[in-house]
């Protein structure tokens, strides 16, 4: 009995991942590039903190082709997990590497991602396989990150294996850095060099105050307010601009009476 329903659950769980498209060998496949991996790797936390995407679609404008890339994920028939497109020309598409066949290498600043199987050359590298490269790097302010092509590798026929002929791409993410990477790093967003200098000055401003503190209070015997570096000048500052304040936003003079106010005033004398 316990047979029969270890083997229906199995039948089960097959037929329910058919009927979401994904074969039992495209799951193991699955499966196995993910246990490649070591644990908490920059695949790993993308795939965790973008969980709605099951590829990434990026497009090198410079050599009109659309790239296709899944992370442990299939994007194409036959295992293919990364796909190259031709825009002008839909029919001429490339399988670039399988799911099946994947190699990981794992560094300690940047991870490899290595998809082989993919379709022959033509006229190249000896015909061999078209191989994939993804290298993650640290982009300690990039956030999830998504892949940018960086070129495809390739060399004259003579070559005898394919070593040197791949499509390299590269994927900036915070995801890849080391947990002591990055303790200093300031990321600016939109501010860019204006951030950075208004970042630094304040933090020079705050560095002058603490030493300046320190040194009056401990060589200078300094107590309450005269411990403040420079007291008189900064004295002075304020009240320069108290001035400035006062003559721009004070009024000197009173106001004129009104015409009403002084009508009531002459009528008050005559009764």
């Amino acid at each position: 009995m316990e047979v029969r329903s270890t083997l229906l659950l199995a039948v089960l769980t097959i037929l329910c991942k058919c009927a979401a498209g994904q074969s039992p060998a495209e799951d193991a496949a699955r499966q196995k590039c993910l246990k490649s991996q070591v644990a908490g790797s920059a695949i790993e936390k993308i795939m965790k903190s973008d969980t709605s995407k099951q590829f990434y679609e990026i497009t090198d404008e410079s050599k009109m082709y659309r790239y296709q890339i899944g992370l442990c994920a299939t994007v194409g028939e036959g295992m293919a997990a990364v796909m190259q497109y031709n825009i002008s020309d839909s029919k001429q598409k490339y399988v670039l590497g399988r799911l099946n066949n994947t190699h990981v290498i794992q560094r300690h600043d940047y991870i490899e991602l290595e998809y082989f199987g993919g379709q022959k050359y033509r006229s190249h590298c000896s015909g061999a396989e078209r191989t994939a490269r993804i290298i993650f790097v640290c982009d300690p302010c990039g956030g999830v990150g998504k892949p940018v092509v960086v070129e495809e590798v390739t060399t004259s026929a003579k070559t005898t294996t394919n070593a040197h002929c791949f499509y390299l791409f590269e994927w900036p993410t915070r995801h890849a850095c080391s947990p002591d990477h990055g303790l200093l790093v300031v990321c600016t967003g939109k501010g860019g060099v204006g951030a950075i200098v208004v970042l630094v000055l304040l933090g020079l401003f705050v560095a002058y105050i603490l030493i300046g503190i320190a040194y009056k209070r401990i060589f200078l015997g300094a107590k309450g307010c005269d411990q403040f570096p420079h007291i008189d000048h900064w004295k002075m500052f304020g009240n320069l601009i108290a001035d400035g304040c006062d003559c721009l936003c004070r009024r000197k003079r009173p106001l004129k009476p009104s015409y009403t106010s002084v009508y009531n005033n002459d009528h008050l004398e005559d009764i």
